[in-house]
């Protein structure tokens, strides 16, 4: 049995694209892309928060990844570093890694206690409007299965199938074959039958009757070439008299069949239906 893709029933490509999407979601999940950062410490990254654009040491972008095992927070962003090339600035991606609870200010020797490091951005953020940040909702592990395997069943089983639809009616990909019957009658019909183009085998005696006619188209033509009357036809293959020639029938004038003279009169008599008396004697 061929297997065509264009077979396959939108439920199918659903099925699959939920496999596609679990397994890039587990990758995905798996993975840590910002791990080899360069990470600064505690006092760069509160002096970071409240330094303002382009002056050295501010943080543009930070992002709040998801805790980790024992409620670590690693945040990531864009510290400003000057160039040799005056008004040119560079911004370098940086990590910090937080610890619950948060103690602000440690490296001040003084400074308040928050449950994590988010508590300590919004308490930031009140005091200092211009102080922005996000956290990174979307790298938490549920978030990451619903939207890749939402998106997979999405791409690949709602518009997918569609467009091979499309490819398969405009005839630019997928060409559907016609199938044929599923019982198979053809094992009824003799062996010549089931092969329409077979030619029937030549035989000996047809043969024999091919060189028969050759020799006989040989001879015609070479009385003619001779300027020799052409022999008459003779008819190839032996006849009912065994002598190779169909005889001529001869026979002299059919006699004639119908009657010579006068017949005789007869006379009919009966009261239900005619009897022959005889014949009728004529009377001088």
């Amino acid at each position: 049995m061929d297997f065509h893709i264009q077979d396959l029933k939108r439920w199918h490509w659903v099925l699959i694209a939920i496999g596609v999407g679990l397994a890039l979601s587990y990758v995905w999940s798996s993975v840590e892309w910002d791990e080899n950062l360069p990470t600064i410490g505690q006092r760069d990254f509160e002096a970071g928060l409240v330094v303002k654009f382009p002056q050295q040491g501010h943080l543009d972008n930070v992002t709040v990844m998801p805790p980790v095992q024992g409620g670590m927070y690693k945040i990531v962003a864009e510290q400003v570093r000057n160039t040799k090339t005056p008004g040119v600035v560079d911004l370098r991606p940086v990590a910090f890694v937080a610890e619950s609870p948060y103690k602000a200010g440690q490296w001040r020797g003084e400074g308040e206690s928050f449950p994590n490091v988010i508590e300590y951005l919004k308490s930031v953020k009140q005091n200092e409007p211009d102080v922005s940040w996000k956290y990174a909702w979307y790298k938490q592990t549920w978030a990451i299965y619903a939207l890749w395997t939402g998106a997979s069943i999405l791409l690949i089983g709602g518009v997918w199938p569609s467009i091979v639809s499309l490819m398969v009616g405009a005839g630019l990909g997928f060409k559907k074959e016609d199938k044929g019957p599923e019982y198979d009658l053809s094992r009824f019909k003799g062996e010549e039958q089931k092969k329409p183009g077979a030619r029937p085998e030549t035989t000996a005696a047809d043969m024999q009757h091919l060189h028969e006619l050759e020799d006989e188209l040989e001879k015609k033509l070479a009385a003619q070439r001779a300027g020799m009357p052409i022999p008459e036809d003779e008819t190839v293959g032996a006849g009912a008299n065994g002598s190779g020639q169909v005889r001529k029938l001869d026979g002299g004038p059919l006699e004639s069949a119908g009657p010579q003279g006068p017949g005789e009169e007869h006379e009919y008599k009966g009261e239900f239906y005619p009897v022959d008396r005889g014949a009728k004697k004529k009377q001088e």
